[in-house]
Parts: structure tokens; sequence; C-alpha cells
């Protein structure tokens, strides 16, 4: 990936012009980022029940000097920097998190291991929510201020993880567009690293198929339609719709369930199954061939129910876009070396509207995302506010 553009067309000057400036703001706001980020952590925010978190934040923007922030009627935290009728810069960062053991307690324990942090949420998004309230209050200082040129609106999102399925993005964007606002470039903020850019997102189909039928003895109604037998055939026609190589569509049965007894023919099974993919037009095709092979392996005395767990729409931006290449600049400004990635984030949404949009870490390094294991080192952690910083300067300020 290119570094980016240089100064003959005027986009690095607003993030250079202040040079080791930035980087000392950044070193200096490292302990208090990683203050709240263990503090946000610590609250739990199951994905669908997020509002505890969501009160923290409010309040932590609200000492960031932040004077109207808003709860939406999704549960999104919204608050608007800089003012002006330009299409704003819109940064956003998930408040929710992934318990493998589902909703955690009261508060989430934090464990401290040398300069390893380990907590679930800790990195994936405790790390972005941290560097979205740092944002809040740089971006406040009259310096920074000042600089401006176009809104900043900063958001934390509800239901960005699994079953959440972007629900607060949606929301968000769906209000938007009913205001007539178009941003003129998205940031979504999630989880650690300084050297990632995410400009292609990964798109999912999520559902579950059910069968449904009479069940009976096992030896007495041996000629019952058998659910998880009809499903097993169906399973193995799925996982041929997928190509792991290509990655346009990659087809996984996740879990399975079914039957009530050991010497009984089930009366029900179901499977769910995970549709991922780069290329919106694959996706669309697996989804109706997964249909097809719903009715196909339906067999007499059974009944089929589908039902659709989520849908994220896939999307890409070019490595020339402007906003690409200025979160190149910025990676390459602060040593790092810039190197495009693939995921799943809330920048899913408005690429998919067409809206200039990418995903970058906030910093430090991590692992374990989703699990218990969860962990977080803040070496180098300035280093990716920094970048942050700067790319934000680039996109909206003059």
């Amino acid at each position: 990936m290119a570094q980016g553009p240089r100064g003959a067309d005027g986009m690095s000057a607003a993030g250079d012009a202040w040079g080791s400036a930035l980087t000392d703001v950044a070193v200096a706001h490292r302990s208090w980022t990683l203050d709240q980020q263990i503090r946000l952590t610590q609250t739990p925010a199951p994905t669908g029940n997020e509002s505890a978190r969501a009160r923290l934040v409010q309040l932590a923007l609200r000492r960031a000097g932040a004077s109207t922030v808003r709860l939406d009627a999704a549960g999104n935290v919204c608050v608007v920097l800089g003012e002006g009728t330009r299409p704003p810069l819109v940064c956003m960062a998930h408040l929710d998190a992934v318990y493998e053991d589902g909703a955690p307690m009261d508060l989430v324990p934090v464990h401290r291991d040398g300069p390893v942090i380990r907590a679930p949420g800790i990195g994936d998004n405790g790390r972005g929510l941290a560097a979205l309230l740092t944002l809040a209050r740089l971006l406040r200082a009259p310096e920074l201020a000042a600089r401006l040129t176009r809104p900043v609106h900063l958001v934390a999102t509800v239901g960005e993880e699994g079953d959440g399925n972007l629900r607060g993005a949606r929301a968000w964007f769906d209000d938007a567009a009913r205001q007539g606002m178009t941003p003129h470039a998205v940031i979504a903020i999630d989880g650690p690293g300084d050297e990632s850019i995410v400009h292609h997102a990964v798109g999912s189909h999520r559902l579950r198929v059910t069968l449904h039928g009479e069940g009976g003895h096992s030896w007495v109604q041996a000629d019952a339609a058998n659910p998880i037998h009809a499903l097993g055939g169906f399973i193995a026609a799925a996982a041929r719709l997928g190509n792991v190589r290509s990655r346009d569509a990659v087809v996984h049965v996740t879990r399975m369930h079914g039957g009530e007894s050991l010497t009984a023919i089930p009366q029900q099974a179901w499977v769910e199954i995970d549709v991922r993919g780069t290329s919106s037009a694959r996706i669309e095709q697996v989804r109706h061939d997964l249909r097809r092979l719903v009715v196909w392996h339906t067999l007499p005395g059974l009944r089929a129910e589908v039902t659709v767990l989520g849908d994220r729409p896939a999307g890409t931006l070019d490595a020339a876009h402007p906003l690409v290449e200025a979160a190149a600049h910025a990676t390459a400004r602060v040593g790092c070396t810039p190197r495009s990635a693939v995921a799943s984030t809330d920048a899913n949404v408005p690429l998919a509207r067409g809206i200039p949009a990418i995903a970058v870490g906030a910093g430090g390094r991590g692992g374990g995302a989703h699990s218990r294991h969860e962990w977080y080192d803040d070496a180098h952690g300035a280093r990716g506010i920094e970048r942050l910083l700067r790319l934000v300067l680039l996109q909206a300020a003059g």
C-alpha cells in the first residue's frame, strides 16, 4: 500500500503542520486513555444490553468538555464537535463486547500481568472507545478546535458484534439520511493496532434452518422422517457452496442441535449457517442456493423453518481513494508500514451506501478477541492515538 499523499496537494498540511507536537499530545494522554479503557472495560456491555456503558461514555464525554451529548433512539451516544455546513467527518466506536460465557458479572474482572492487561473486551472495543473519548478531549482544545473546517461527529454505537447486526450504525445512518446529511467520510475505531487499514468490508448472511417432524420410537416408527438425517445431507451440500481460497463467499455451519432422547426419532433439529465474503453478489447467490437446498432436503413428513439471524453488507474502497491514502500517510508519519486489511466493522454500513469509510485500530497490541483470554499491551499505545489524530486532522481540518 502506498504511504499516502505528500504536501503538493495540500492534504497532508493539516496533519503535519503540528509535527512533533502531535506526538507530544498523544504521549501526554497515554495514561489517561489507558485509564478510560480499563474503566470502560470493567462496565459490562453485552450486545443488546449496552446501556450501562453508554451512560459511562456520556459522562466521560461531558467531562471531556462536550457541551451537547445525546442518546439516540437506538441507544447510540452521539456528540458533534465543531461547526459549519460542510459534510461532516464521522468517527464511530462500538460499545458492545463479546462474552463467551454469556452476560458477564456486575463488574468485568481486569487483571494486570506485567505490561499486559487481560479482560474480555479490553481491546475489542475498550481500546476503540477510549480512543473516541481521547479524540473528544483533544479536539476540544482551542488550538485544535480552531483548525476544524467541518463538523466531527463522534458516535459510540450499539449492536456491532454478532447478532447485533450493526444495529446502531444502521440506525445512525438511517437518521442522517432522513435529515439529508451525507458524511464526507467515516472512520470506525475498532480494537488495538497502528498499521492495518480496513477498506474492504466483509459482508455476511446468517441463518438458522430448523426441520420439524412427527418424531417417534426409533424402532416402532422406524420409517418416520428424521430431521437430523435430512440436515446431514443439507450440511454436506451447504459446505460445498463456499470458496475459502477466493474468499468471495465462505460458508460454515457453526452450531447444530436436535433430538429429545437417545431412543427416539427427533421431532426437530436445527443448524446455524454463517456466510461471509467480500462480494455482495456472491453472498446473495449463496443465500439463494441455501434456500434451494432447504427445499431439496425437506423430505416428506418434515416441515422447514428458516430464520434470518443477520445480514451485513459487503463493500470496498479503492486503495487510491483519498481517505485510504490519508490513513496510509498518517500511518507512515508515525513510523509504521500501512497494511490493507479486510474485516467486518461499523464501516460496512456506510461503505454499502456509497459513503467513503475505513476502520483503524487505536494503538497498542492485543489478541484473544471474543474470548475470556483477551489481552492488551499498551506498548506504543500513544502511537495509535497519534495516527488517529493525524487522520482526523487530514479529513476535518484546513
